[in-house]
């Protein structure tokens, strides 16, 4: 499995730290997420609409990639088709380049088509689907000798593909610690896994329990995604306005609302 890095994929990170303000006045891409439910040697067909939201002629560039989520959070990527759970060996679309006018949209038809093979519906599969622009050129013509001035912006989007078998439906997940930070004595990481077959959205909280006084206090949730297989640690912060005292500590992970809860229990004392 090939881990993508070095300069090839610098202009994606870079993307990535750019405000949601910079990228909006470049590109728009609807839907930013396709989901699909193919059967054993099913085809289906989505579609991508790509808008060029600048005042300028654009071609784009559509490509695949693998990618998981690391136990923080963050997105690893890795060359298409060298994961466990890949799908972008499935993915085509109608057109890899387009061009698009300014200030217009064009759509583009994804389709994935599962094997016809009995392992191809055993499990989850997902995979990216990379939009990169060609170039963006700004400047003047070379005129009377002068050097032209050019700039060439590459920036690159993503869009999570998720192929789910129609029969693949178990949800399921463990808590598994909830642990002092070795660092930041104020956190507490509280790990948990997908133990179940499908994508999981989570949700997680701390809940404290005064020992003298037996007064409740519920913290703020954190929300995540957690793939199957996947493992997840959550930095889970005590506030400074916890009153001091001893505390029966529970880190409680809901992840379906037709699913019992998972808890795990611990213990604060709050100086």
């Amino acid at each position: 499995m090939k881990v993508i890095q070095h300069s090839k994929y610098f202009c994606f990170i870079i993307l990535i730290l750019l405000s949601a303000r910079t990228l909006a006045q470049r590109i728009n891409v609807n839907p930013t997420i396709l989901s699909f439910n193919g059967s054993t040697g099913q085809s289906a067909t989505q579609i991508l609409t790509v808008t060029n939201l600048s005042d300028k002629v654009q071609a784009y560039q559509l490509s695949l990639g693998d990618w998981i989520r690391d136990t923080t959070g963050e997105h690893r990527y890795f060359t298409p088709g060298s994961t466990k759970r890949s799908c972008a060996n499935w993915v085509s679309f109608d057109s890899p380049v387009i061009e698009v006018e300014p200030q217009k949209s064009r759509d583009v038809r994804v389709t994935l088509n599962v094997p016809a093979d009995v392992m191809a519906t055993k499990e989850m599969k997902w995979a990216m689907i990379f939009i990169q622009n060609v170039k963006e050129q700004t400047g003047d013509d070379n005129k009377g000798g002068k050097m032209k001035a050019t700039i060439k912006e590459i920036y690159r989007i993503g869009i999570h593909v998720y192929q789910t078998p129609p029969n693949v439906t178990k949800k399921e997940a463990k808590a598994i610690s909830l642990v002092q930070n070795k660092v930041n004595k104020d956190l507490y990481d509280f790990t948990m896994v997908n133990s179940g077959m499908t994508m999981l959205d989570c949700k997680v909280r701390l809940v404290l329990t005064n020992l003298a006084s037996g007064n409740e206090i519920k913290l703020e949730e954190q929300s995540f995604p957690v793939f199957p297989e996947g493992t997840r640690l959550v930095k889970l912060e005590i506030p400074k306005t916890v009153p001091t005292g001893k505390y029966s500590m529970l880190g409680i992970l809901e992840y379906d609302p037709d699913m019992p809860l998972e808890a795990i229990e611990s213990s604060l004392e709050k100086n």
